[in-house]
């Protein structure tokens, strides 16, 4: 059975931009990406380290670039925190969020 899904407020408007720019990209964020990482987030995304050890990571490509989704996994659903490319999605996750450790 597939996880809760919770979006941070940048987050959802990073994907929102990404969909807006990019029709096929917002189509795979929406219907194959998200929906398997809420399925097993645990197996899908890998645990980051360092500052961000409390997030897990989900990595594809899309037309030749590398995308990133950084999320966090509490008791009863998944939190999205950046949607974006490799450097931009960790930038985001680690500076602007200002994510800590789960409560």
């Amino acid at each position: 059975m597939p996880w809760g899904s919770r979006f941070h407020p940048k987050a959802a408007q990073d994907l929102y931009k990404l969909a807006k720019k990019n029709k096929p990209l917002g189509r795979a964020l929406l219907e194959t990406h998200i929906p398997r990482i809420l399925q097993a987030p645990y197996h899908t995304g890998r645990k980051k380290h360092g500052s961000l050890a409390h997030v897990w990571g989900y990595d594809f490509g899309f037309q030749g670039a590398a995308y990133r989704i950084l999320y966090t996994i509490h008791a009863d659903a998944v939190r999205f925190l950046a949607f974006g490319v490799h450097d931009v999605a960790y930038r985001k996750a680690a500076c602007s969020r200002r994510i800590g450790p789960p409560l």
